[in-house]
């Protein structure tokens, strides 16, 4: 990662933060997004990183940053959807508005990015446990995870040499369960780190340096890769 310049969008919290911070302690140029610069500036200042605003959902938004940044060297996105997931009773323009934040945001970001990724650098794509399990509650999510899932192996072949590859995290113990109070998220703590083979839960950081090893990694590509101690592999007793 020496003098690569890579750019995190999401980089500033949770598991993009955990890329991003891993990255730069092995060299890196970094530079991190969020929809509101101030947060992006104030984030990157924490690591002696770039912070600049991105809505990934907007198109020209997405061309302007990455006509700042210029030529890179590693893309990684994290940034994702929110709102109803439910298949049974989640209209089409509430799954459609799902989908467009996830799937089709990333698609920009792709395609925007083509031009300014170097030829020996690589893509790296989130997903996530859903991507496997199915369930009512989270129907959307499953589409949208499997989905990211197989544009990672066909932007693998359309944009070779350049690598591109989506990793499958399971619970990362970062920012993102602020929302908890400290009783639920000791609970979701405990109960998770149950179903690793590795016996705890695995940090942002932990997480963002097996991201940057795969980034580091030229001969992977078109890879599917859990970070989660194991955890895809838990059966119920």
């Amino acid at each position: 990662m020496k003098n690569k310049r890579v750019l995190c969008i999401g980089g500033t919290s949770g598991m993009g933060r955990g890329i991003a911070e891993a990255v730069k302690s092995q060299g890196a140029e970094v530079i991190i997004t969020s929809r509101a610069l101030d947060k992006a500036v104030e984030a990157a200042s924490e690591f002696g990183a770039q912070g600049l605003a991105v809505d990934i959902t907007d198109a020209s938004s997405v061309e302007v940053l990455f006509k700042t940044v210029g030529s890179f060297d590693h893309l990684a996105i994290t940034s994702g959807a929110s709102g109803r997931s439910r298949f049974s009773d989640t209209p089409p323009d509430q799954a459609r508005a799902f989908m467009e934040a996830k799937l089709w945001a990333t698609h920009q970001c792709l395609w925007s990015a083509k031009p300014y990724l170097r030829g020996d650098g690589s893509i790296t794509l989130i997903s996530g446990g859903y991507a496997e399990a199915v369930t009512n509650e989270a129907g959307h999510v499953h589409i949208a995870f499997q989905a990211v899932e197989a544009m990672a192996r066909a932007a693998a072949v359309a944009f070779a040499p350049v690598r591109c590859n989506v990793v499958r995290p399971g619970f990362i113990d970062s920012a993102f369960w602020d929302f908890l109070d400290a009783g639920a998220r000791d609970t979701l703590r405990e109960q998770e780190k149950s179903r690793t083979l590795v016996g705890r839960s695995i940090s942002a950081r932990e997480f963002g340096d097996a991201v940057a090893a795969i980034m580091a990694a030229s001969a992977i590509t078109g890879a599917t890769i859990p970070i989660d101690g194991g955890r895809h592999l838990w059966q119920p007793a």
